[in-house]
């Protein structure tokens, strides 16, 4: 086992725990009649009180890092559990940390911790853009900007650019709330007209 590997093999674990912890979590709730209509399942998570808050900004930090936690569900999940603009607003809070603390990932351990967390495809699809610092400034603005977008992984790959933190913070701050608040919306709505929630 190389010294790499044995770095990143955390990420790894904490994956595993995270899919246990999930997959624990639903089977109890389902046993408990949970999921048999959207207002029970939204009872169950307000009987942990405050704590649900916390619990659900800490999954949206969590699912930047764990592919195993689909951004559409857990965005769906929010506006469904708090509202169109709590829910909007507590997403916002944890998108956004994540993203800053994707960032600060890769620029603390550089291509290492990237080739951890990103698919060697997706590296090769947008690394062209990291060789020119104002090209990828823009570009990373745009992402952060645009609903939909692959806003993770750009995340990650500005942690090689010349980008300062304090720079990528102000556009993660300023881009997210409308891109945020679009992209929860839209999947509620859809999931809604297709009778799932």
């Amino acid at each position: 086992m190389d010294v790499l590997h044995r770095k990143w093999e955390w990420l790894d674990v904490l994956s595993l725990i995270g899919l246990c912890i999930s997959l624990i979590l639903i089977y109890f709730a389902w046993q408990g009649g949970v999921f048999e209509s959207r207002d029970d399942f939204v009872a169950y998570v307000h009987s942990f009180g405050r704590y649900s808050v916390v619990i659900f900004i800490f999954l949206q930090i969590l699912q930047l890092f764990l592919p195993l936690l689909p951004s559409a569900i857990t965005v769906t999940a929010g506006v469904v559990l708090y509202g169109p603009v709590i829910g909007v607003l507590y997403n916002y809070i944890g998108i956004s940390i994540g993203s800053i603390l994707a960032f600060l990932i890769v620029r603390r351990y550089g291509e290492s911790a990237l080739e951890k967390l990103v698919s060697e495809k997706k590296i090769r699809k947008y690394e062209d853009k990291l060789t020119h610092g104002k090209t990828f400034e823009r570009f990373f603005t745009i992402v952060i900007f645009t609903p939909f977008a692959p806003d993770n992984v750009i995340c990650y790959l500005a942690g090689l650019s010349d980008m300062s933190i304090k720079k990528v913070s102000f556009i993660i701050l300023l881009g997210k709330p409308l891109s945020i608040a679009l992209y929860s919306l839209g999947w509620t709505t859809l999931l809604e007209l297709i009778g799932i929630i």
